[in-house]
Protein backbone atom coordinates (compact mmCIF):
# COMPACT_ATOMS: atom_id res chain seq x y z
CA UNK A 1 0.00 0.00 0.00
CA UNK A 2 1.54 3.19 -0.94
CA UNK A 3 2.12 5.56 1.88
CA UNK A 4 -0.37 7.87 0.23
CA UNK A 5 -3.21 5.28 0.18
CA UNK A 6 -2.55 4.23 4.34
CA UNK A 7 -6.10 3.54 5.52
CA UNK A 8 -7.32 3.03 9.17
CA UNK A 9 -7.75 -0.07 10.45
CA UNK A 10 -10.54 0.35 13.01
CA UNK A 11 -13.85 2.23 13.03
CA UNK A 12 -14.84 2.40 16.87
CA UNK A 13 -13.71 3.37 19.46
CA UNK A 14 -11.91 0.91 22.03
CA UNK A 15 -12.70 2.54 25.21
CA UNK A 16 -16.75 1.95 24.75
CA UNK A 17 -15.30 -1.81 24.45
CA UNK A 18 -12.67 -1.90 27.58
CA UNK A 19 -15.53 -2.62 30.58
CA UNK A 20 -16.75 -5.68 28.57
CA UNK A 21 -13.32 -7.05 27.85
CA UNK A 22 -12.37 -7.18 31.37
CA UNK A 23 -15.35 -9.28 32.40
CA UNK A 24 -16.03 -11.25 29.94
CA UNK A 25 -12.25 -11.96 28.53
CA UNK A 26 -13.69 -11.06 24.69
CA UNK A 27 -15.32 -8.98 22.51
CA UNK A 28 -16.91 -8.79 19.58
CA UNK A 29 -17.22 -5.61 17.74
CA UNK A 30 -19.73 -6.03 14.50
CA UNK A 31 -18.10 -3.87 11.55
CA UNK A 32 -15.36 -3.00 13.78
CA UNK A 33 -13.16 -3.02 10.49
CA UNK A 34 -13.05 0.24 8.52
CA UNK A 35 -14.68 -0.26 4.82
CA UNK A 36 -11.71 0.77 3.41
CA UNK A 37 -9.46 -2.00 5.01
CA UNK A 38 -11.80 -4.43 4.75
CA UNK A 39 -11.66 -4.29 0.75
CA UNK A 40 -7.86 -3.49 0.92
CA UNK A 41 -7.53 -6.91 2.89
CA UNK A 42 -9.92 -8.49 0.69
CA UNK A 43 -8.30 -8.08 -2.19
CA UNK A 44 -4.55 -8.23 -1.14
CA UNK A 45 -5.51 -11.89 0.07
CA UNK A 46 -6.71 -12.53 -3.06
CA UNK A 47 -3.50 -11.81 -4.54
CA UNK A 48 -1.24 -13.27 -2.32
CA UNK A 49 -3.50 -16.80 -2.56
CA UNK A 50 -2.37 -16.73 -6.56
CA UNK A 51 1.11 -15.75 -5.75
CA UNK A 52 2.30 -17.11 -2.94
CA UNK A 53 3.07 -20.47 -1.45
CA UNK A 54 1.79 -21.54 2.12
CA UNK A 55 4.02 -20.88 5.11
CA UNK A 56 5.60 -24.17 6.02
CA UNK A 57 7.90 -24.72 9.37
CA UNK A 58 7.84 -25.30 12.63
CA UNK A 59 5.07 -24.46 14.43
CA UNK A 60 2.76 -23.92 11.55
CA UNK A 61 1.27 -26.93 11.18
CA UNK A 62 -2.46 -26.88 10.59
CA UNK A 63 -5.25 -27.48 8.20
CA UNK A 64 -5.35 -23.85 7.06
CA UNK A 65 -3.15 -21.61 4.09
CA UNK A 66 -0.87 -19.07 5.78
CA UNK A 67 0.29 -15.52 5.11
CA UNK A 68 2.33 -13.14 6.53
CA UNK A 69 0.13 -9.83 6.20
CA UNK A 70 2.38 -6.72 6.16
CA UNK A 71 1.22 -3.31 7.66
CA UNK A 72 2.14 0.15 6.86
CA UNK A 73 3.92 1.66 10.39
CA UNK A 74 1.05 4.02 11.27
CA UNK A 75 -1.24 1.15 10.67
CA UNK A 76 0.94 -1.00 13.65
CA UNK A 77 0.84 2.03 15.60
CA UNK A 78 -3.08 2.19 15.13
CA UNK A 79 -3.16 -1.16 16.15
CA UNK A 80 -0.72 -1.19 18.94
CA UNK A 81 -2.94 1.78 20.80
CA UNK A 82 -5.92 -0.17 20.13
CA UNK A 83 -4.95 -2.77 21.47
CA UNK A 84 -3.96 -1.08 25.30
CA UNK A 85 -6.47 1.08 25.33
CA UNK A 86 -9.34 -2.45 25.14
CA UNK A 87 -7.35 -4.66 26.84
CA UNK A 88 -4.87 -2.63 29.45
CA UNK A 89 -2.26 -4.62 27.67
CA UNK A 90 1.38 -2.65 27.83
CA UNK A 91 1.59 -0.34 24.88
CA UNK A 92 5.17 -1.45 24.57
CA UNK A 93 4.03 -4.45 23.33
CA UNK A 94 5.11 -7.73 20.81
CA UNK A 95 3.31 -8.89 18.26
CA UNK A 96 3.94 -12.57 17.89
CA UNK A 97 1.72 -13.63 14.86
CA UNK A 98 0.05 -11.62 11.73
CA UNK A 99 -1.03 -14.19 9.53
CA UNK A 100 -4.15 -14.12 6.88
CA UNK A 101 -5.48 -17.89 7.79
CA UNK A 102 -7.49 -20.07 4.51
CA UNK A 103 -9.29 -22.70 5.62
CA UNK A 104 -9.43 -25.16 3.55
CA UNK A 105 -12.49 -26.37 1.99
CA UNK A 106 -12.02 -29.84 3.36
CA UNK A 107 -11.26 -28.46 6.66
CA UNK A 108 -13.28 -30.87 9.89
CA UNK A 109 -16.54 -29.34 10.52
CA UNK A 110 -16.69 -29.64 14.41
CA UNK A 111 -13.13 -29.90 15.43
CA UNK A 112 -11.11 -30.45 18.80
CA UNK A 113 -10.88 -26.95 20.73
CA UNK A 114 -7.25 -25.39 21.19
CA UNK A 115 -5.92 -22.75 23.07
CA UNK A 116 -3.18 -20.15 21.38
CA UNK A 117 0.44 -20.21 22.01
CA UNK A 118 2.33 -18.39 24.99
CA UNK A 119 3.22 -15.70 22.98
CA UNK A 120 -0.81 -15.36 22.50
CA UNK A 121 -1.40 -13.30 25.29
CA UNK A 122 -4.17 -11.49 23.60
CA UNK A 123 -5.44 -13.14 20.11
CA UNK A 124 -7.32 -10.71 17.80
CA UNK A 125 -9.43 -12.28 14.85
CA UNK A 126 -10.38 -10.01 11.51
CA UNK A 127 -12.89 -11.55 9.49
CA UNK A 128 -12.50 -11.77 5.88
CA UNK A 129 -14.64 -13.67 4.31
CA UNK A 130 -17.61 -15.95 6.29
CA UNK A 131 -19.38 -18.38 4.38
CA UNK A 132 -22.86 -19.50 5.76
CA UNK A 133 -22.68 -21.66 9.22
CA UNK A 134 -19.03 -20.62 9.98
CA UNK A 135 -18.65 -19.69 13.78
CA UNK A 136 -16.19 -19.10 16.23
CA UNK A 137 -16.51 -20.63 19.54
CA UNK A 138 -15.68 -19.56 22.79
CA UNK A 139 -15.09 -21.47 26.53
CA UNK A 140 -14.53 -18.44 28.93
CA UNK A 141 -15.76 -20.08 31.64
CA UNK A 142 -14.12 -23.48 31.74
CA UNK A 143 -10.39 -24.63 32.35
CA UNK A 144 -8.79 -21.00 31.74
CA UNK A 145 -5.02 -21.40 32.45
CA UNK A 146 -2.45 -20.09 29.91
CA UNK A 147 -0.94 -22.68 27.66
CA UNK A 148 3.16 -22.60 28.61
CA UNK A 149 4.30 -23.66 25.17
CA UNK A 150 5.55 -21.43 22.66
CA UNK A 151 5.50 -24.84 20.23
CA UNK A 152 2.48 -27.12 19.70
CA UNK A 153 3.00 -29.40 22.18
CA UNK A 154 0.58 -28.33 24.86
CA UNK A 155 -1.67 -31.36 23.74
CA UNK A 156 1.35 -34.12 24.33
CA UNK A 157 1.83 -32.64 27.49
CA UNK A 158 -1.75 -33.26 29.13
CA UNK A 159 -3.30 -36.34 30.51
CA UNK A 160 -6.12 -37.79 28.51
CA UNK A 161 -8.62 -36.49 31.51
CA UNK A 162 -7.06 -33.27 30.62
CA UNK A 163 -7.98 -33.13 26.69
CA UNK A 164 -9.76 -30.75 25.68
CA UNK A 165 -12.60 -32.90 24.59
CA UNK A 166 -13.37 -34.55 27.62
CA UNK A 167 -12.72 -31.08 29.82
CA UNK A 168 -14.88 -29.39 27.48
CA UNK A 169 -17.96 -31.41 27.52
CA UNK A 170 -20.94 -29.97 28.44
CA UNK A 171 -18.94 -26.60 28.99
CA UNK A 172 -21.18 -23.43 28.43
CA UNK A 173 -20.01 -21.79 25.19
CA UNK A 174 -20.16 -18.92 23.67
CA UNK A 175 -21.15 -18.65 19.68
CA UNK A 176 -19.73 -15.78 18.05
CA UNK A 177 -20.96 -15.63 14.64
CA UNK A 178 -19.04 -13.06 12.69
CA UNK A 179 -19.27 -11.61 9.02
CA UNK A 180 -16.57 -9.96 6.88
CA UNK A 181 -15.28 -7.08 8.74
CA UNK A 182 -16.01 -7.64 12.20
CA UNK A 183 -13.06 -7.86 14.95
CA UNK A 184 -12.63 -10.68 17.59
CA UNK A 185 -10.38 -10.23 20.90
CA UNK A 186 -9.86 -12.46 23.70
CA UNK A 187 -7.50 -13.83 25.85
CA UNK A 188 -5.65 -16.64 23.17
CA UNK A 189 -3.27 -18.75 25.66
CA UNK A 190 -5.59 -18.68 27.63
CA UNK A 191 -9.12 -19.53 26.42
CA UNK A 192 -9.74 -23.00 25.11
CA UNK A 193 -11.30 -22.33 21.09
CA UNK A 194 -11.81 -23.73 17.53
CA UNK A 195 -14.13 -22.66 14.54
CA UNK A 196 -17.12 -24.69 13.48
CA UNK A 197 -18.00 -25.17 9.63
CA UNK A 198 -14.70 -23.21 9.02
CA UNK A 199 -14.06 -24.08 5.59
CA UNK A 200 -13.04 -21.17 3.31
CA UNK A 201 -13.35 -19.46 6.10
CA UNK A 202 -10.90 -16.30 5.80
CA UNK A 203 -9.26 -14.14 8.84
CA UNK A 204 -6.83 -12.21 9.76
CA UNK A 205 -5.29 -13.39 13.31
CA UNK A 206 -3.09 -11.42 15.13
CA UNK A 207 -1.41 -12.41 18.58
CA UNK A 208 0.20 -9.82 21.52
CA UNK A 209 2.17 -9.41 24.38
CA UNK A 210 3.43 -7.57 26.79
CA UNK A 211 6.62 -9.75 27.62
CA UNK A 212 8.33 -9.62 24.67
CA UNK A 213 7.66 -12.99 23.25
CA UNK A 214 8.05 -13.39 19.10
CA UNK A 215 9.37 -16.94 18.35
CA UNK A 216 8.49 -16.57 14.81
CA UNK A 217 9.81 -13.32 14.10
CA UNK A 218 6.94 -11.38 12.72
CA UNK A 219 7.00 -8.38 14.75
CA UNK A 220 8.09 -6.09 12.53
CA UNK A 221 10.59 -4.60 15.22
CA UNK A 222 12.17 -7.93 15.74
CA UNK A 223 14.95 -8.34 12.72
CA UNK A 224 15.95 -4.95 13.76
CA UNK A 225 16.50 -5.31 17.20
CA UNK A 226 18.11 -8.46 16.44
CA UNK A 227 20.86 -6.90 14.20
CA UNK A 228 21.69 -3.85 16.27
CA UNK A 229 22.82 -6.75 18.82
CA UNK A 230 24.65 -8.09 16.65
CA UNK A 231 26.24 -4.80 15.95
CA UNK A 232 26.90 -3.75 19.42
CA UNK A 233 28.83 -7.14 19.66
CA UNK A 234 31.07 -6.27 16.93
CA UNK A 235 31.63 -2.57 17.83
CA UNK A 236 32.12 -3.04 21.51
CA UNK A 237 34.56 -4.12 24.21
CA UNK A 238 33.69 -5.82 27.11
CA UNK A 239 34.06 -2.06 28.53
CA UNK A 240 31.01 -0.93 26.34
CA UNK A 241 29.21 -3.03 27.04
CA UNK A 242 28.78 -2.51 30.56
CA UNK A 243 26.34 0.36 29.51
CA UNK A 244 24.17 -1.88 27.94
CA UNK A 245 20.81 -3.66 29.12
CA UNK A 246 20.48 -6.85 28.31
CA UNK A 247 17.04 -8.75 28.03
CA UNK A 248 15.74 -12.09 26.73
CA UNK A 249 15.98 -12.12 22.71
CA UNK A 250 12.38 -12.67 21.57
CA UNK A 251 13.04 -15.74 19.87
CA UNK A 252 14.25 -17.24 23.04
CA UNK A 253 12.19 -20.25 24.10
CA UNK A 254 12.96 -21.84 27.71
CA UNK A 255 15.83 -23.41 29.17
CA UNK A 256 16.09 -27.32 29.69
CA UNK A 257 17.61 -29.73 31.57
CA UNK A 258 18.88 -33.13 29.57
CA UNK A 259 20.42 -36.71 30.91
CA UNK A 260 21.66 -38.67 28.52
CA UNK A 261 21.46 -42.58 29.08
CA UNK A 262 25.48 -42.89 28.71
CA UNK A 263 26.45 -42.48 32.54
CA UNK A 264 22.92 -39.64 32.89
CA UNK A 265 25.40 -36.86 32.56
CA UNK A 266 22.89 -33.82 33.24
CA UNK A 267 23.62 -30.69 30.78
CA UNK A 268 21.49 -27.58 30.55
CA UNK A 269 20.50 -26.59 27.23
CA UNK A 270 19.00 -23.34 25.53
CA UNK A 271 16.45 -23.45 23.74
CA UNK A 272 15.97 -20.27 20.70
CA UNK A 273 13.54 -20.56 18.24
CA UNK A 274 14.26 -21.91 14.84
CA UNK A 275 17.80 -22.91 15.90
CA UNK A 276 19.06 -26.26 17.67
CA UNK A 277 19.67 -26.16 21.30
CA UNK A 278 22.77 -25.62 22.54
CA UNK A 279 24.96 -26.22 26.07
CA UNK A 280 24.67 -23.57 28.35
CA UNK A 281 27.14 -22.92 31.52
CA UNK A 282 26.16 -21.98 35.35
CA UNK A 283 26.80 -18.69 34.05
CA UNK A 284 24.75 -18.42 31.25
CA UNK A 285 22.12 -20.11 33.15
CA UNK A 286 22.23 -17.02 35.66
CA UNK A 287 22.60 -14.41 32.97
CA UNK A 288 19.14 -15.91 31.23
CA UNK A 289 17.41 -16.00 34.50
CA UNK A 290 18.79 -11.98 35.76
CA UNK A 291 18.67 -10.34 32.19
CA UNK A 292 15.13 -8.76 33.45
CA UNK A 293 15.36 -5.77 30.65
CA UNK A 294 15.72 -2.77 33.37
CA UNK A 295 19.54 -3.60 34.82
CA UNK A 296 22.60 -2.56 32.57
CA UNK A 297 25.60 -4.96 32.68
CA UNK A 298 27.50 -2.96 34.72
CA UNK A 299 24.44 -3.45 37.38
CA UNK A 300 24.88 -6.63 37.23
CA UNK A 301 28.53 -7.59 36.96
CA UNK A 302 28.77 -5.94 40.16
CA UNK A 303 26.17 -8.71 41.59
CA UNK A 304 28.82 -11.23 40.21
CA UNK A 305 27.57 -11.57 36.10
CA UNK A 306 29.69 -12.95 33.89
CA UNK A 307 29.82 -10.59 31.18
CA UNK A 308 31.54 -13.09 28.78
CA UNK A 309 28.47 -15.24 29.56
CA UNK A 310 26.35 -12.22 28.53
CA UNK A 311 28.65 -11.59 25.31
CA UNK A 312 27.83 -15.76 24.14
CA UNK A 313 24.24 -15.67 25.08
CA UNK A 314 23.59 -12.61 22.69
CA UNK A 315 25.86 -13.92 20.11
CA UNK A 316 23.91 -17.11 20.18
CA UNK A 317 20.46 -15.25 20.03
CA UNK A 318 19.28 -15.93 23.50
CA UNK A 319 19.54 -12.24 24.64
CA UNK A 320 19.46 -8.79 23.48
CA UNK A 321 21.34 -5.85 24.05
CA UNK A 322 19.03 -2.50 24.52
CA UNK A 323 20.01 0.66 24.73
CA UNK A 324 19.04 1.88 28.64
CA UNK A 325 15.91 3.78 28.84
CA UNK A 326 16.03 7.91 29.09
Amino acid sequence: MPEEAIVKLFGFDPAKYRQEFEEQGYVHVKGGLSGEFLEYAQQTVSRARAAQAPLAGRGLAGAKEQFVFDFDPEQYQEMFGMIAELTGLSPDMTLSERHVKIYESDAAPDPIAHKDRFASQISMGLSLEVPDGSYLVLFPETDTWVNPFLSTALRDSLEPDQYPEVVLDGAPEVRIHDQPGDVIIFHGSALWHLRRNSADTVNIYLKFNEFGSDPLGEDPSTPARREATLEALRSSSDDELLGLVPVLSRRFDSIALESRREGWPERRFANVWGQNPFPISDAEDRALREADGHRPVEELARQGLDVAAVRRLAQRGALDLLPPRQ
